[in-house]
């Protein structure tokens, strides 16, 4: 692998168990003299053969996690057809909020009536996305194709991740993302991802 890809790491404060992650699971990802170096450190820290024994088993294991959450992450067309759902669904939700404004304001400025409609369909959008996934992980687009939103470790995003998440869908062409990328922007800069729901 070349240099400019391989990750920069400062192996004197790496922990033992990055050290081991460099020299087993990882060795890939790194350049000969960064594993060497890596292997050098575990060295000279004086690891003995249990403790070792451990942190590659550990290691072993969550590199497993990880690929299993791989294997399990959704496709591409069931991300778009997540989409579809989610947009009639959020359509349905703009018309009964249209309506519920018409029987609200009763006014003839139509600038203020379009600076609200807009305001109401952002949070339309906000809310339902950001709702249903913090506290389901799933859309209504995600409950039929039977996948969740999680961390890129697999477990429930928090609110922060999910806030994070939904804002980036407002990223210009963030659905276009999707063709050009497995992750789109949302799930790329929220460090998500969409998988089969194993329940």
């Amino acid at each position: 692998m070349s240099s400019d890809k391989a990750p920069q790491i400062n192996l004197k404060q790496s922990s033992d168990e990055d050290l081991v992650r460099i020299v087993t699971v990882q060795v890939h990802k790194y350049e000969p003299h960064t594993v060497q170096a890596a292997e050098a450190e575990i060295s000279r820290r004086g690891i003995d053969k249990m403790r070792m024994a451990h942190l590659v088993k550990k290691v072993a294991q969550d590199n497993t996690a990880v690929q299993e959450i791989q294997d399990y992450m959704s496709t591409t067309w069931t991300r778009f057809v997540n989409f579809l759902i989610d947009f009639i669904v959020f359509l349905l939700l703009v018309l009964i909020g249209s309506l519920s404004l018409d029987s609200v304001f009763v006014t003839s400025n139509s600038d203020f009536l379009l600076a609200v409609g807009y305001g109401m369909v952002l949070l339309i959008f906000l809310l339902y996305h950001g709702l249903t996934e913090y506290f389901f992980q799933k859309t209504v687009g995600k409950y039929i194709t039977k996948t969740i939103v999680v961390t890129k470790d697999g477990e429930k995003p928090d609110a922060g991740t999910i806030a994070l998440r939904t804002l980036c869908r407002l990223i210009p062409f963030d659905r276009l993302s999707f063709l050009i990328t497995k992750n789109g922007f949302h799930d790329r800069f929220s460090n998500t991802q969409v998988v089969k729901d194993p329940s």
